[in-house]
């Protein structure tokens, strides 16, 4: 019976994790994608880039002559706690770089990790949190990762909003 029981575990938790897209080489989660953009210059698009990163991230990369613009995000995920009926909360971060040419885009969402003081679960293309499943259980886990997943998908919505044609950066004039 508790053979059964790991193994329904594993096979829940593997196909929390094929929900994601993975990078065939580095085999990291990763979401990308080139977007067009007609008529929008490089200049454009990465000041739309760089407008995108907000007040709780931090800047990784700043290049306006190459176009490229890098920030670490995160946000904060409640899941189960091996103590029945308490729940835990932790944080999971993720790096955004945005790489502008004229008329297109590349964005790439990568390195989501989850931290907190109660265990850290580590990178999310791991099936087992790197703390244990008896710190952090695979429900808990399996939690983390939708909670992901749902954030990652409303994060490339908000990118490609934010870089859209028609859309200009706010400046410091602007309220």
């Amino acid at each position: 019976m508790r053979k059964l029981i790991l193994l329904l575990a594993a096979f829940i938790s593997a196909n929390a994790y094929a929900q994601f897209p993975v990078d065939s080489t580095t085999k990291k989660i990763t979401y990308t994608e080139v977007v067009t953009v007609t008529g929008a210059s490089k200049a454009d698009l990465y000041a739309r880039a760089k407008s995108l990163n907000g007040i709780q991230s931090s800047t990784l990369k700043d290049d306006k002559a190459n176009g490229i613009y890098s920030y670490k995000g995160s946000f904060g995920v409640k899941y189960p706690a091996p103590q029945v009926g308490m729940a835990h909360t932790g944080t999971v971060s993720y790096i955004v770089t945005i790489v502008s040419k004229d008329g297109k885009y590349k964005y790439t969402v990568t390195d989501l990790t989850h931290a907190s003081d109660k265990g850290n679960g580590g990178a999310l293309e791991g099936a087992l949190p790197a703390c244990g499943k008896y710190t952090l259980t695979l429900s808990g886990w399996n939690n983390i990762k939708k909670q992901s997943q749902e954030k990652m998908n409303e994060l490339v919505k908000a990118i490609k909003s934010a870089m859209a044609p028609g859309v200009s950066p706010a400046t410091s004039t602007d309220f």
